[in-house]
């Protein structure tokens, strides 16, 4: 059997973990990317109805073939992962705020993170600024709008750019050196970000951190590789032109792009 991963977030934002992964893995892998967009943002909703929808999308990953699965949210990661690993049989790799290099980088110990509310409010996050950031004054904003500006694919327009320079306004006002990326729609924004971020103030994501925990977990399957790297992504939305248009930002070379019913 080939080494098969599952990934999903709650729509496009979790493309950009894809692409990090495909950019570490050194094995051809085979990927199934579920965004499932009918249903985003996941920021909001209830525990409840944020588990039933992990639940609906790791089964259909699993039915692909997944031996391991990315909860590319860290709306999901917060609230539901622990559940997902008590429910199925499979090893699952969460992303959460990236406040542990943030807190290291940090020179004058002020950070700034912007998540959803789910994400803010976890005790997962919770833990880890005690854990991480104790020795840090921390700002926190929740990213209003901008999953749903995003989602549209229209990465270039007004309404996207006022909405960022907006909320990094809020940042500057506070003076931190280290702004966190907590959800993982914002990095296709990260270049505004950083064009609206005060001089010298670093920005940080989970990408790259959450592909080497890939890498590492996936050498331990005993499955073997592909000889050929294949990646199918599915939606829950019938609008596949922005999820086509967000795959070409990413640079994916994708086999296919299908609309699924979880």
């Amino acid at each position: 059997m080939a080494k098969t991963i599952g990934i999903f977030d709650s729509g496009v934002g979790g493309l950009t973990i894809l692409s990090s992964i495909v950019n570490e893995v050194s094995d051809s892998v085979e990927y199934h990317y579920v965004a499932d967009s009918l249903y985003a943002p996941y920021g909001a909703k209830s525990i409840e109805a944020l588990l039933e929808r992990s639940r609906r999308v790791t089964e259909f990953l699993i039915s692909k073939g997944s031996e391991l699965i990315v909860v590319a949210c860290n709306t999901a990661t917060t609230q539901v992962i622990s559940s997902l690993r008590a429910e199925f049989d499979i090893s699952f790799v969460g992303i959460e705020p990236a406040v542990k290099p943030a807190a290291q980088l940090s020179e004058s110990k002020r950070i700034g993170v912007i998540a959803t509310a789910n994400t803010l409010k976890s005790g997962l996050f919770k833990q880890t600024l005690e854990t991480y950031a104790s020795d840090c004054e921390t700002f926190t904003r929740i990213g209003e709008g901008l999953v749903e500006a995003i989602e549209t694919g229209e990465l270039s327009s007004v309404e996207l750019n006022d909405l960022v320079r907006d909320h990094v306004r809020y940042f500057n006002s506070k003076e931190i050196d280290v702004l966190v990326l907590g959800c993982t729609h914002y990095s296709f924004v990260s270049q505004l970000f950083e064009k609206y971020l005060g001089h010298g103030t670093s920005l940080v994501t989970p990408n790259e951190a959450v592909a080497r925990r890939v890498q590492s977990v996936l050498e331990t399957l005993d499955s073997e590789a592909r000889s050929v790297r294949s990646i199918y992504v599915y939606s829950t939305s019938g609008n596949l032109w922005s999820l086509k248009k967000l795959i070409a930002a990413e640079n994916l070379q994708v086999d296919q792009v299908l609309q699924v019913q979880i």
